[in-house]
């Protein structure tokens, strides 16, 4: 069988795997989706997008906090040749102001949200003296609350590997943020390759609670993952930074082998730990955490892999990476489970 050459190839060939993707929503709450359901949800989105007028080469901002949100449009937009524009909701107004910065750079985009999201940003930049208008017409503009029916699949579009697959932003902190175009060859060479590097199997189990709107987060955790095959567990990044047990011990119970951090939620982990016993955890399946998307404390990754050695985690789990997103996301990894 001949490999892949575009994201579309790939999302195309999940239909037929006995794979699911599992959306952790708490302690005891998760939704399980399997990738034909997957498939199916996002070509129906793609319906919508398209009754819209939402057409190929055209932008989708996406602004949304929930992960089952993102994910179905993110397809829906690869699906139909739509360019989706992943963006932070966050909680501060720099947030705010780098949507409606990106929403001008891109001209005429469209928009995909939920009512609070788009509420609070048309009035954030009504009253904020620094923002012009609103720059994206009501018209162009689609409500994920507004989404009931998903039965009627909308017309896929074939790419190339020279389309324009999706635009990852900077963070724009310290200027006007930048897009990095990323064309279907450009993820499908970096997947391939990362693949290949980290060993990632089909009977591996990956759980992430990156954002999406992230590249090591969407490409790394998510389309890495879903490429080669594997179970996926997707955990909000906010139910993280309020309860960071749930962490492992959801990789415990799912059994993952598959995780990611960068240095902070080592540091914050450890932190809720506190001196609690670490009895009930079983991480001997786990092989790899991806550690990157910040500079690397070798002491920090040390004192994690101390303080969870009693719960089976072994030593040479931790992988240290690096990447840029003008790379699609993966640069550099070093062998699996070597020292």
């Amino acid at each position: 069988m001949n490999a892949p050459t575009t994201l579309t190839e790939i999302f195309d060939g999940l239909r037929g795997l006995d794979r699911t993707i599992t959306y952790l929503e708490g302690e005891d709450r998760e939704r399980v989706v399997p990738f034909a359901q997957l498939h199916a949800r996002a070509l129906g989105l793609l319906h919508h997008l398209q009754a819209m007028g939402a057409r190929p080469g055209d932008t989708l901002i996406l602004f949304l906090n929930n992960n089952e949100q993102f994910v179905d449009a993110f397809w829906a937009g690869i699906l139909g040749g739509i360019v989706p524009v992943p963006v932070a909701v966050g909680i501060s107004d720099e947030h705010r102001r780098k949507l409606l910065r990106i929403a001008r750079q891109l001209g005429n985009p469209f928009l995909y949200t939920d009512r609070k999201s788009y509420e609070r940003i048309a009035q954030f930049s009504q009253k904020d003296a620094a923002a012009e208008p609103f720059p994206i017409p009501r018209e162009r503009v689609f409500l994920a609350d507004q989404v009931v029916d998903v039965s009627r699949a909308g017309r896929p579009r074939a790419a190339s590997p020279a389309d324009l697959a999706f635009i990852q932003f900077s963070s724009g902190s310290t200027s006007d943020p930048k897009g990095v175009q990323l064309t279907h060859g450009n993820l499908v060479a970096n997947t391939l390759g990362a693949i290949q590097a980290a060993r990632l199997r089909p009977d591996d189990v990956s759980l992430s609670w990156m954002p999406l709107t992230h590249d090591m987060g969407l490409i790394g955790l998510h389309i890495f993952m879903l490429t080669a095959g594997m179970n996926v567990l997707q955990m909000p990044t906010d139910l993280f930074v309020r309860r960071p047990l749930l962490w492992m011990q959801a990789a415990s119970r799912h059994r993952a082998s598959v995780l990611c951090s960068p240095n902070f939620g080592y540091r914050h982990y450890l932190k809720v730990l506190g001196e609690r016993a670490t009895d009930g955890l079983d991480l001997a399946r786990v092989r790899i955490i991806f550690n990157g998307a910040e500079p690397i404390s070798a002491s920090l990754a040390e004192e994690f892999l101390d303080r969870l050695a009693p719960a089976g985690l072994r030593r040479g789990a931790m992988y240290p990476v690096y990447g840029l997103a003008e790379a699609s996301v993966a640069v550099s990894f070093p062998e699996p489970l070597a020292p």
